[in-house]
């Protein structure tokens, strides 16, 4: 088809728009001496960046996995909406405390009729990029009505701009009332500012407080997914204890869950299992769990225990690190080592805890065991190392 698809398309058709109108309103602002346009120019600039910043990733996000990015980049939409999101708020605070300013010392719209035309035709032009992107938060259901959706594969770079569009939108209906206030009711040059004249900033503080209403959750969700956060509406705990109800599960843990971008869940845990039978009559009911939370990619790592009612050491995480110094940098920390287990400080190489310490019978270490002393930690143990057979560590 196309080089661009349908979203591509929508925000380079609002930033041709956006681009003359903002020259339009800058150049009627000054000849007419207002500062409500001219504000409101710069209110079209920052959209401007933010259809930039929108456009470059949408076209990012299409970027196809390498070895590089095994993921591709599908948080480059996220990272767009967290910038237009941190950059409109940094653009309300500026916004509020010229509405402060105002409100101390008034002004009136020098020329009033221009500033008018002006706000209507860009009041216009913003409804008509709210019509352009109402498919970012609502699409048809089935029964062919609409409901409020995310579609998968994320609309983050959208909501970022609409966020933009809806902002400019307010301002300009705070310039439309505003100079139609002073139109129909024209202050003279020598009458001084009454109640009119505090219309204006009045309205622009209402608008950035629904403007930030509006961002906020923006922010939260675009900050969250970067944190790696659970994803919103995931309860983690429901689904570690209906994991823990699966036959042929002896335990889990190191459950994670994560969002890789908004309508992408991704998760994983390791299960403990007697035998490799066992998990894989499990594994199936398993990623049901998942799915049903609406978490569709899982990795599950088995570990076995070899013994039908584990309990102690045999619960505990045995994905653990070559040695020690690596134990710091993985998840598992309560995890014995890979070489061995271990046991009160004492480790045993290439070798399953002992039965009798299994069964908690045993209440002294042995009298000798074996270490393998590692000089650095590595994905497989070094061909030269030295053993150490002592009763004393």
């Amino acid at each position: 088809m196309g080089r661009y698809n349908g979203k591509t398309c929508r925000l380079i058709f609002m930033l041709v728009i956006t681009a003359l109108f903002f020259l339009a309103e800058l150049v009627s602002g000054y000849l007419g001496n207002s500062i409500a346009l001219v504000s409101d120019s710069f209110n079209m600039l920052s959209d401007l960046i933010s259809l930039c910043v929108g456009i470059s990733a949408l076209r990012l996000a299409r970027f196809q996995r390498s070895p590089r990015f095994t993921y591709g980049l599908p948080r480059t939409e996220v990272l767009g909406a967290l910038s237009n999101a941190v950059f409109l708020t940094a653009l309300c605070f500026t916004i509020f405390v010229q509405a402060l300013m105002r409100l101390v010392e008034p002004q009136k719209i020098s020329d009033p009729e221009l500033v008018l035309i002006v706000g209507a035709l860009g009041l216009a032009i913003n409804i008509v990029g709210l019509v352009i992107f109402q498919d970012c938060c609502f699409c048809k259901s089935p029964d062919g009505g609409t409901e409020e959706t995310r579609q998968s594969g994320g609309q983050d770079g959208e909501a970022g701009v609409m966020l933009h569009v809806l902002g400019d939108a307010l301002g300009s209906v705070v310039v439309v009332v505003a100079a139609t206030i002073f139109y129909i009711w024209p202050l003279s040059p020598e009458t001084p500012c009454n109640w009119e004249c505090y219309v204006d900033p009045s309205l622009t503080i209402i608008m950035v407080v629904i403007i930030m209403s509006t961002a906020f959750p923006l922010l939260k969700e675009t900050a969250g997914i970067l944190l790696q956060m659970v994803p919103e509406g995931v309860d983690g705990k429901k689904i570690d204890e209906a994991l823990q109800q699966v036959p042929g599960v002896q335990g889990v843990h190191e459950l994670h869950m994560w969002e890789l971008a908004a309508g992408r869940n991704v998760a994983t845990v390791h299960v403990k299992s007697a035998t490799l039978a066992a998990f894989q009559h499990a594994e199936h009911q398993i990623r049901e769990i998942f799915h049903q939370e609406g978490i569709h990619s899982t990795t599950i790592q088995l570990e076995l225990t070899h013994q039908d009612k584990p309990n102690g050491v045999a619960l505990l995480c045995s994905a653990a690190c070559l040695s020690q110094e690596c134990q710091s940098q993985m998840c598992c920390h309560t995890a014995p080592s890979a070489l061995g287990c271990d046991v009160r400080g004492y480790v045993e190489i290439g070798s399953d805890p002992p039965e009798d310490f299994m069964n908690g019978s045993v209440v002294s270490p042995p009298d000798e065991v074996n270490v393998m002393i590692l000089p650095e930690c590595g994905d497989q143990a070094p061909e030269n190392t030295d053993v150490l057979r002592s009763t004393h560590l």
